[in-house]
């Protein structure tokens, strides 16, 4: 049996199983995407915004997603192939790839363990928060993934990757055999800057918060994703969205120190709201008019320069 784990913290809970376990690192929440792409393309892409959002170098991005495509390659297909991912966008945008891709490579012996609770855990985020044991006495509960399952990820995918967001509105009207996946997409709609501010909401929900007295980083990240649990967001991606921020000769906040990226994890960092974030955040002042707007949300290139000349 072969295992394909979100992140090396469940890989390592679930090792005494003594069954090859690739562990996934990629996130496809974030950055750059786009079906005419090739492969090398993607991972080009990909590591020029990753490197330039979180500080993560562009050379071990790419040797990251090469090695764990390659052990994924290498996976006997006569095996079952188990995928342990949960409810969250996060994984639920993985799955979409991971089961596109495995039925591309003539993998037909697929399953999951995915789950959006656990009895006791409250609240649920991940399956990180779950014990060696627990985990483990998950893979009876595993589901054979089904054709139309597969069919859905891997019509799905392609609406992710789109640049029309018509297609993947679409789609989502109609999804429905992978149980998790229309929640997660429709969190995935939030990500998309709102007309009125030019935020999105996650953005919103972190300047209200700041508003409201929030100034630590880690103190603001943990109470967003308490209220943003189909998310599935990491702190240097919170950071990421923080950091566009604070560009610009009108920057929305204002940070006494580097916010966490991947050379930098210190989240000590205190954030204040400026006249202007105010502003938007009251609905005098629209985001794309200030600072503008360069950024990836699944297959969409969001690109806007700021028009404002007056302080």
């Amino acid at each position: 049996m072969n295992h394909v784990v979100n992140g090396d913290v469940v890989g390592g809970k679930i090792k005494s199983l003594n069954d090859n376990i690739v562990v996934w690192r990629e996130m496809y929440d974030f950055g750059p995407l786009s079906r005419d792409w090739t492969l090398e393309k993607t991972y080009k892409r990909r590591a020029e915004f990753f490197e330039q959002k979180l500080q993560i170098p562009s050379s071990f991005f790419i040797e990251n997603c090469r090695s764990q495509f390659q052990l994924l390659n290498e996976l006997s297909r006569s095996e079952e192939v188990v995928l342990w991912f949960e409810h969250d966008r996060y994984d639920q945008v993985t799955i979409l790839y991971l089961l596109s891709e495995l039925s591309t490579l003539g993998f037909h012996k697929i399953s999951m363990v995915s789950i959006n609770e656990y009895e006791g855990i409250e609240p649920f985020h991940g399956l990180g928060q779950l014990s060696s044991e627990q985990l483990i006495g998950l893979l009876p509960t595993k589901q054979e993934v089904s054709d139309e399952q597969i069919e859905e990820a891997c019509a799905g995918w392609k609406a992710y990757c789109s640049n029309n967001l018509d297609e993947l509105d679409d789609f989502i009207q109609k999804c429905h055999a992978l149980p998790f996946l229309k929640q997660a997409l429709l969190s995935h709609m939030t990500y998309f800057p709102s007309k009125q501010n030019g935020l999105n909401e996650v953005e919103f929900l972190a300047l209200s918060m700041i508003n409201e007295g929030i100034n630590s980083f880690a103190e603001l990240f943990n109470k967003l994703v308490r209220q943003r649990t189909n998310d599935g967001l990491s702190d240097l991606y919170f950071a990421a969205i923080l950091n566009e921020l604070l560009k610009g000769d009108f920057p929305l906040i204002s940070s006494d120190s580097e916010l966490p990226s991947y050379k930098q994890h210190n989240p000590k960092a205190k954030i204040e709201l400026t006249k202007w974030g105010l502003d938007v955040l009251m609905g005098k002042a629209n985001r794309m008019n200030l600072i503008g707007i360069d950024w990836w949300v699944g297959g969409v290139h969001l690109v806007e320069k700021s028009s404002n000349n007056n302080k």
